[in-house]
């Protein structure tokens, strides 16, 4: 009889490394040679920076006292919790964030829904209309708000030239009277477009028979879309609607950039009206520089969207319906 094993096999028993022995990483060395780049990645670009972050929350590092800098323990932490009770500047951050997130939220979710339907409909010109509502979405984000500020710029905007045209005369300043406006609609316009997207694969998931059989018992369109089609979008809805809290409470970049100023605006404090949080944690970081205290904020930012995270996940079996169980499939 002859045996299965080459006769160059390593043998399959012997000391092990990591819960598997020499036979088993030669046999899988090629999965651990493709994920090696990534894996590298992971540890250079991801693990590493936070794992500094963490460390430097707990020190009095302000960005050049390498020499210098202390371990301070929960110092940061505690002075963070005092500002909260105390600093004008940092509940104003928190107001115009939760104002900005309850604001964009239900109007991106809503408008993408009602749009997706739309676009899932037999209309002429579907491709290009699908089309021209991705795009924004897919423009790099400094380009996209430089388009924006294109058409809202006070002097030479395209809207102002419109409103001119129909009613001579006319001139907004929409980037320095409406500011947080502004910040709202280019969230709208840059923001539905992935929001389609995905609502459009939910609404052609829902199964026909489920559809054929509300006609069948005689259910308008409207009926069918509210007890048919929207309950199997929660789970959609669920998704998307915990992305874009997680979203609107990192805001940072789009306020900076629309602000007022032109190519002069870049890396400068925008008005009091677009001032979120993750725009104070900034100021106390690289305008202060202060790096242990901005990323004692940072970290306790990430405990606030972890417990919203967990909330939503949890209310979520109470509203989002699901055709299989999780719970009975697993």
């Amino acid at each position: 009889m002859t045996s299965d094993v080459l006769p160059y096999a390593p043998a399959r028993t012997g000391r092990k490394i990591l819960g598997m022995s020499r036979y088993e990483w030669v046999q899988n060395r090629w999965f651990y040679i493709f994920i090696a780049p990534w894996f590298l990645g992971f540890l250079a670009f991801t693990l590493f920076p936070v794992t500094i972050g963490v460390l430097m929350s707990f020190t009095n590092f302000n960005g050049s006292n390498f020499q210098t800098y202390q371990f301070v323990g929960l110092d940061n932490y505690r002075e963070a919790f005092t500002q909260m009770l105390s600093s004008g500047d940092f509940w104003h951050a928190v107001t115009v964030t939760v104002r900005y997130a309850l604001i964009t939220i239900p109007i991106n979710i809503s408008l993408s829904l009602f749009i997706a339907v739309l676009l899932t409909r037999n209309i002429h010109g579907q491709g290009l209309f699908r089309t021209l509502f991705y795009i924004p979405s897919i423009i790099p984000v400094v380009a996209s708000v430089w388009i924006f500020k294109a058409l809202m710029d006070n002097n030479y905007g395209v809207v102002n030239s419109v409103l001119d045209a129909l009613v001579p005369g006319t001139y907004v300043r929409w980037m320095t009277d409406y500011p947080f406006f502004v910040l709202v609609m280019w969230s709208i316009w840059a923001g539905i477009g992935g929001g389609i997207i995905i609502f459009m694969a939910g609404i052609n998931g829902v199964p026909t028979e489920f559809v054929e059989a509300a006609r069948i018992d005689g259910a308008t369109n409207g009926q069918v879309f509210r007890l048919v089609t929207t309950p199997l979008l929660t789970p959609v809805i669920f998704y998307q609607f915990l992305v874009g809290v997680i979203g609107a409470l990192q805001v940072m970049t789009q306020p900076i950039l629309l602000a007022p100023g032109g190519l002069k605006s870049i890396g400068t404090i925008p008005p009091r009206e677009t001032y979120t949080l993750m725009i104070h944690i900034y100021q106390e970081s690289f305008t202060r520089l202060r790096y242990g205290y901005g990323s004692a904020l940072l970290w306790l930012l990430f405990c606030v969207i972890l417990i919203l995270t967990l909330i939503v996940t949890y209310t979520s079996k109470y509203w989002v319906y699901y055709e299989v169980n999780p719970q009975e499939e697993s």
